[in-house]
């Protein structure tokens, strides 16, 4: 049976495996879990090889168990390989191992250490929604991406982040339609990430670095006197130069304002003064470094899928990047859109972005996000 998502786990902990399935799977989300999805007389290693190649997302149930275990260390290893969004559903409060540290770098995780479960299998089932409308992590990108139909097998190769309704030469059959609108309106939010990774730039130019050298004497100054081959001048006065703070490189103030401008631009669909704040190579989301290019393409499609966009930015929170010159702006989006079935989709995004500063002002040089749709969209 064809499935959506592998659900990765430790014998241990197939009480909260065989949860998280159920959860799904009420919600229309098709999963693979062991031993339920293994067919008689099958090879283990290669049933699970092949659930794994042909899903589309992969949940590890991260526990103290899992994290010791070779077998779930090796369909990681697989998922990755795979190029398949990687979620970790955690119930233990244990650091991975180096091993599975390497593999699980990528922005998709959910605490569930703290009971109940129940409340954060509803935060699951919200967020594979979103998860399940974008392509897979990573995918090798080929030229432009093609505009494609929403289907319910993975999406190929290079496909941008929003499905697009009309797609030669795929046209959705009547066993597609209920992942067409699905697809079509859960895509809509994670596009909205787009939303959050491409404003504050063109700001202010950088302030000369502050010089301070010793206070003047107040001494009467003796009469300058030429030196000599025997007599040795004095070092000069010592000079600090302050390096510019965060404030510097952007005030709270101005991220503020530059997030509400860009989304006033979203809400137009002026991609030129969208793409144009973006540095040549952005981190972008899951998909890794990607030229600003590829960026472009998927908000074009964007504007496409969705011609109805409302956006309303809450606080912006300005602190030091990971790197120097660097600021991380963070910020949440009330959003209210509807695509060109007439769907509309409400939520909100969770933004972050990296800055950095070049010489035609500051670039957004990383963006990540993550969806929360609303339980019950409004129609």
């Amino acid at each position: 049976m064809a499935h959506d998502v592998f659900i990765s786990h430790s014998s241990n902990n197939r009480t909260v495996a065989n949860a998280v399935c159920a959860a799904l799977e009420s919600i229309g989300i098709r999963c693979w879990i062991a031993p339920r999805d293994v067919l008689p007389g099958r090879s283990y290693s290669g049933e699970i090889t092949r659930a794994i190649q042909q899903s589309r997302a992969f949940i590890l149930i991260f526990s103290e168990h899992s994290n010791n275990s070779e077998q779930v260390l090796r369909e990681v290893q697989l998922a990755a390989n795979s190029r398949l969004h990687i979620v970790q559903f955690r119930i233990d409060a244990v650091a991975p191992s180096d091993d599975l540290e390497y593999y699980l770098s990528g922005p998709h995780w959910l605490d569930a250490v703290t009971p109940p479960l129940d409340a954060h299998l509803e935060q699951l089932k919200s967020s594979m929604k979103a998860l399940l409308a974008l392509p897979r992590a990573a995918e090798p990108e080929t030229g432009p991406a093609p505009a494609i139909a929403p289907v319910s097998r993975p999406p190929p190769p290079a496909q941008s982040i929003p499905p697009l309704a009309a797609a030669p030469p795929a046209v959705a059959n009547p066993q597609s339609n209920l992942w067409k609108f699905i697809a079509l309106g859960v895509a809509v939010v994670a596009a909205l990430g787009c939303v959050a990774f491409v404003v504050i730039f063109a700001l202010l130019q950088p302030k000369p670095p502050a010089i301070t050298t010793s206070p003047p004497s107040t001494s009467p100054t003796p009469a300058v006197m030429q030196p000599t081959a025997n007599v040795e001048s004095k070092p000069s006065p010592r000079v600090s130069v302050a390096l510019p703070s965060t404030s510097e490189l952007v005030s709270t103030e101005e991220a503020e304002r530059y997030v509400r401008e860009f989304n006033r631009d979203m809400e137009r669909g002026d991609l030129p003064s969208t793409t144009a704040l973006l540095d040549d190579t952005v981190d972008y989301y899951s998909f890794g470094p990607k030229e600003k290019a590829f960026v472009a393409e998927q908000l074009k499609q964007y504007f496409a899928l969705v011609p109805v966009r409302s956006f309303v930015v809450g606080d912006v929170k300005v602190q030091p990047g990971p790197k120097r010159a660097t600021v991380t702006v963070i910020f949440d989006t009330r959003y209210s859109v509807r695509d060109t079935l007439g769907t509309l989709s409400t939520g909100r995004t969770r933004t972050e972005w990296d800055l950095v500063r070049r010489p035609d002002g500051l670039k957004i040089a990383r963006t990540n996000w993550m969806t929360y749709p609303d339980a019950s969209p409004s129609h």
